[in-house]
C-alpha cells in the first residue's frame, strides 16, 4: 500500500461515509416508510394497503435506473453518486411533508427510488469491492447493518415524533437529518484507491477463490464475449431468481407497523407497531454483522439458517398476534431473514463472477430486486385492501421464503464461474 505506516487507510473513511449514508437517509427512506402509513391513511382517506404501493413506486424508479447506475459509478465521481443521492432523499422528504393527495405521495415515492436504489443496491458493494480485495464481505455486512441500526432507532423515534408533532413535521426532521450526510460523503468518499495513490486493501495477498474466476485478461476473451457468457450462465439465472424471491418477501417489513397497529393489543399500546418494526431492524443488524463476518467461510449454511428463522418469525407474527412477546419475537425472527439480501447477494455475485465488470453484472442482478419490490407492493397491497386481512399475505411470504431456500441449495452446487462446480468442497458450505 502506497501510504505511510502510521496513516489510516483511506478506505476506512469510505466505509465510514457509506455507513452514515446507509444509517440515516437510506434507513429513513426505506425502513421508516411504514411508520407513516397509519397517519397518512387517516389523512388521505385511503387504506394502509393502498399506501403500501409506496414501495412499488419507489422500486419502480430503481428498476428503470439500475441499468445506468452501474455505468454511472464507473464513469462519474462516486462522490456525485452517493452525496447526490443523500441530497435527493433530503429534498424528497420536504416534498412528502406537504402532500395532500395520493398522487403526490406516490410521486414522492418515485423520486425517493432514485436515491435509495443507488445507496441500497449499488454504492456499498461496488465501492467496497474496489477498496477491499480482502474482507470485502465483512465490510459490506458492516455497512448494510447500519440500515438496520437506523431502522431500529428511527422507527421508534419517528413513531414518537408522529404522535407528538405530526407526520408532516416528522418528514421535515427526516429531511434535515438526511441533509447532514451530504458533506460527510463529499469529504470521505473517493471512487478508486488510485485516486489517493493507494492499492486496494489485501491486493498484495493471493485470494484463492478468485483464481477460479474467468478473467478476459487471462483468456484473451473480449469484454463483450465475457458479458455474454456471464449473462447466459446458469449461475446468473439462479442469482436472478434468488434475488427476486428474497426481495419479494421483504415486503413483510413495510407492513409490520400497520399490521401490528391493526391488532387489538395495539389499542392499549399505541407505539407497538413502531416498536415491532424496530425489533425487525434489530434482527437485521445481527444478521448483517454475523453474515458479513462469516460470508467467506459458511455463506450458504448461514443463509439457510437465517431463512429458517425468517419463516418461523413470519408465521409467529401471523398466528401470535394476541401476545406482545410473540409479536416481538416474530419480528426479530423475520429480521434475521431481512438482513441477508444486501449482504449475501453481493457475496454470491462476487463468488461467481469476481470483481471484473462487477458493477455491471450486479446492477443487472439487482434489477430482479427492484422488479420484486415493484410487484409485491401491488399484489400484496391489493390483497390486504380487498380482504382486510394480513394473514393471507404473511402465509404466502413464508411459503416464498421456503422456495428461496431451495434456490440457495441449487446455487450452492453452481458456486463457481458460469455454473462449474468448485473443486474445493469446503468452499461450498
Amino acid at each position: 500500500m502506497a501510504q505511510g505506516a502510521n496513516k489510516v487507510f483511506f478506505g476506512y473513511f469510505v466505509v465510514f461515509a457509506l455507513i452514515v449514508a446507509i444509517c440515516i437517509p437510506l434507513s429513513l427512506g426505506i425502513n421508516c416508510a411504514g411508520i407513516f402509513y397509519t397517519a397518512l391513511s387517516n389523512e388521505l382517506g385511503v387504506s394502509s394497503g393502498v399506501l403500501s404501493y409506496y414501495t412499488s413506486f419507489l422500486w419502480g424508479a430503481g428498476l428503470l435506473t439500475l441499468p445506468f447506475m452501474g455505468k454511472m459509478l464507473d464513469k462519474l465521481d462516486a462522490r456525485i453518486c452517493v452525496a447526490g443521492s443523500c441530497a435527493l432523499i433530503s429534498l424528497d422528504f420536504v416534498w412528502l411533508s406537504f402532500v395532500s393527495s395520493l398522487w403526490q405521495y406516490f410521486a414522492g415515492a418515485f423520486v425517493m427510488g432514485f436515491g435509495v436504489t443507488m445507496l441500497n443496491l449499488m454504492a456499498p458493494s461496488t465501492l467496497v469491492n474496489r477498496w477491499f480485495h480482502k474482507r470485502a464481505g465483512f465490510f459490506v455486512g458492516l455497512i448494510m447493518a447500519f440500515a438496520g441500526v437506523g431502522g431500529f432507532l428511527f422507527s421508534t423515534i419517528g413513531g414518537s415524533l408522529i404522535l407528538s408533532i405530526g407526520w408532516s413535521h416528522t418528514y421535515l426532521v427526516f429531511a434535515a437529518l438526511s441533509a447532514l450526510t451530504v458533506p460527510i460523503c463529499i469529504i470521505c468518499i473517493r471512487s478508486f484507491p488510485k485516486d489517493k495513490g493507494l492499492e486496494p486493501y489485501g491486493a498484495d495477498e493471493t485470494d484463492s477463490k478468485t483464481q477460479n474466476v474467468t478473467n478476459p485478461d487471462q483468456t484473451g476473451m473480449s469484454k463483450a464475449a465475457y458479458d455474454k457468457k456471464a449473462f447466459h450462465s446458469r449461475v446468473f439465472l439462479l442469482l436472478l431468481v434468488l434475488c427476486f424471491l428474497m426481495n419479494f418477501c421483504m415486503y413483510t417489513y413495510y407492513i409490520i407497523p400497520s399490521y401490528v397497529d391493526s391488532l387489538a393489543l395495539s389499542r392499549t399500546w399505541p407505539l407497538l407497531g413502531a416498536m415491532a418494526g424496530s425489533c425487525a431492524m434489530g434482527g437485521q443488524v445481527v444478521t448483517k454483522l454475523g453474515m458479513g463476518a462469516l460470508s467467506d467461510r459458511r455463506p450458504y449454511l448461514g443463509t439457510m439458517v437465517c431463512f429458517g428463522f425468517g419463516i418461523l418469525g413470519v408465521l409467529t407474527l401471523c398466528f401470535g398476534g394476541a401476545f406482545s412477546a410473540l409479536i416481538f419475537a416474530g419480528a426479530v425472527g423475520y429480521g434475521f431473514f431481512h438482513g441477508t439480501t444486501n449482504v449475501m447477494m453481493p457475496v454470491f455475485t462476487e463468488r461467481a463472477f469476481g470483481n471484473y465488470d462487477y458493477a455491471k453484472i450486479y446492477s443487472r442482478i439487482s434489477m430482479a430486486s427492484c422488479a420484486a419490490s415493484v410487484t409485491n407492493g401491488f399484489i400484496f397491497g391489493t390483497i390486504i385492501h380487498i380482504t382486510g386481512s394480513y394473514q393471507i399475505v404473511l402465509v404466502a411470504i413464508a411459503c416464498l421464503m421456503a422456495l428461496a431456500a431451495f434456490v440457495v441449495l441449487a446455487l450452492r452446487h453452481r458456486d463457481s464461474q458460469f455454473g462449474e462446480k468448485k473443486k474445493a468442497s469446503g468452499a461450498k458450505k
